[in-house]
C-alpha cells in the first residue's frame, strides 16, 4: 500500500515534497541539506520535469503517470517502485537500482540506463520490528518505448520486456539472460557483447546478421525463426520461377497471415504475391518487384520499401508505421487488356511515413487518416467537397 508524503506536523503532500526536493538539491551541491529518502510514498501524476534526484532513496514509491522527463536518477535506489505510464524521456538512470521496478507502458525514449540493475527485487514490509509481508517482484518494462535509449552494461536479467521498442538503442554488454523479450523491436540496436542466454525472443523483430546469429545462437525461438526464413526463401524461389515462365512452371506464392518479421527479400521478384494479414515488420524489401501485390491488413511497420515497384499494390487496412518509401513507384499499373490498377490505401493506418520522394498520384491520399506524414508537393489527405 502506498502512502502520500506528509509533513511531520501539517501541510500538504505537495508542499512537503517541494521541501524534500529543495533539501536534496542542497545535499547534491554540498551545501548542507539532506539526502532524499522516501519509502512507500505516492507522488503519482505530478509534474517533476528536470529534477536531479541522483543518489536519492525512493524505495517502493508510486511515480505512475508522473512527468519525469529529463530527471536525473544517477545511483538512485528505486527498487520496487512503480513508473506505470510515466514520461521518462531523456531520464538518466545510470547505475540506478531498478530491481523489481515496474515501467509498464512508460516512455523511456533516449533515456540512459547504463550500468543499472534491473534484476528481480525483494520487498519486505515491517510492523513493530517484525516482517509482515515479503515478496519478490520481477522488473517489468513491458510495452515501454526505449527507442534510442542506452542500456550499456545494464543488468537486465530475468526482466519482463514484452513488446518493448528498443529500436536504435545501445545494448552493448547488457545482460538480458533469462529475460522475456517476446515481441521486442531490436532494429538498428547496438548489441555487441550483450548476453541473451536462455532469453525468450519469440516474435522479436531484428535484422539477421553476424551479430544476431552469434548472440541468439541456440535460442529455440531463433532456430525456429531461421527455419521459417529458409521456408520463405524456398517459396519465393518457386514464385520467381512462376513469374519467369509465365505460369507454366513454379508456383505462385501465398503468404497470407504469415509471420515474416525481418525477412530479407531485397531485389526479389514478388509481383502479384499475396501478403494479406502477414506480419512483415522490419522486413528488408528494397528494390523488390511488388507490382499488383496484396498487402491488405498486413503489418508493414519499419519495412524498407525504398526503390520498390509497387504499382497497383493494395494496402487496404494495412499498418504503415515508419515505413520507408523513398523512390518507390506507387503509380497506376497499366493492364494489358486496357485500363489501370491504382494503388489502394483505404482504411490503412499510416503513421510517420514520408511519401515526398515516392512516385504516387496526389489524389491517392484523399480521405485517408494520416499521422505525422510528409506528402508530395500538392497532395492532400482532405477529401474534395461533395
Amino acid at each position: 500500500m502506498f502512502m502520500a508524503i506528509q509533513a511531520p506536523d501539517t501541510g500538504s503532500a505537495r508542499t512537503d515534497l517541494t521541501t524534500h526536493l529543495a533539501m536534496h538539491s542542497l545535499f547534491l551541491k554540498g551545501k548542507g541539506g539532506r539526502r532524499l529518502e522516501l519509502r512507500l510514498a505516492s507522488i503519482e501524476g505530478l509534474q517533476l520535469k528536470g529534477f536531479n534526484l541522483s543518489q536519492a532513496t525512493m524505495l517502493a514509491c508510486n511515480l505512475s503517470q508522473t512527468n519525469l522527463e529529463g530527471c536525473k536518477f544517477r545511483e538512485t535506489d528505486l527498487a520496487n517502485s512503480l513508473f506505470i505510464g510515466a514520461n521518462l524521456k531523456h531520464c538518466d538512470f545510470t547505475r540506478a537500482n531498478l530491481r523489481g521496478a515496474r515501467f509498464y507502458k512508460s516512455d523511456l525514449a533516449q533515456a540512459k540506463l547504463d550500468g543499472s540493475d534491473m534484476r528481480m527485487g525483494n520487498l519486505t514490509l515491517h510492523r513493530k520490528g517484525e516482517d509482515v509481508v515479503s515478496r519478490e517482484f520481477i522488473t517489468d518494462l513491458s510495452f515501454c518505448n526505449l527507442e534510442d535509449a542506452s542500456l550499456e552494461d545494464a543488468v537486465v536479467r530475468k526482466v519482463r520486456l514484452r513488446g518493448v521498442n528498443m529500436r536504435n538503442a545501445n545494448l552493448s554488454n547488457a545482460d538480458f539472460s533469462e529475460s522475456d523479450l517476446q515481441g521486442v523491436v531490436l532494429l538498428g540496436a547496438k548489441m555487441e557483447g550483450a548476453n541473451f542466454l536462455h532469453a525468450d525472443i519469440k516474435d522479436a523483430t531484428f535484422t539477421i546478421d553476424n551479430t544476431t546469429r552469434r548472440l541468439f545462437q541456440g535460442l529455440p525461438a531463433f532456430t525456429e525463426h531461421l527455419q521459417n526464413l529458409a521456408e520463405i526463401d524456398r517459396i519465393v524461389g518457386q514464385h520467381e520461377e512462376w513469374v519467369e515462365s509465365g505460369g507454366k512452371t513454379g508456383t505462385r506464392a501465398d503468404f497470407t497471415g504469415r509471420k515474416m518479421k525481418g525477412v530479407d527479400l531485397r531485389g526479389r521478384e514478388l509481383s502479384a504475391m499475396s501478403f494479406r494479414g502477414a506480419d512483415l515488420s522490419g522486413a528488408q524489401l528494397s528494390h523488390a518487384k511488388l507490382a499488383a501485390s496484396d498487402f491488405s491488413g498486413a503489418n508493414l511497420s519499419y519495412v524498407d520499401l525504398s526503390g520498390c515497384d509497387l504499382r497497383g499494390a493494395g494496402f487496404e487496412g494495412a499498418t504503415l508505421r515508419n515505413t520507408v518509401l523513398e523512390a518507390a513507384n506507387m503509380e497506376d499499373l497499366q493492364l494489358r487488356g486496357g485500363g489501370a490498377l491504382p494503388v489502394r490505401l483505404r482504411d490503412a493506418a499510416i503513421e510517420w511515413v514520408d511519401f515526398s520522394q515516392a512516385m504516387i498520384p496526389g489524389d491517392r491520399f484523399k480521405g485517408l487518416k494520416l499521422r505525422d506524414c510528409t506528402l508530395p508537393d500538392g497532395a492532400s489527405a482532405i477529401a474534395d467537397p461533395a
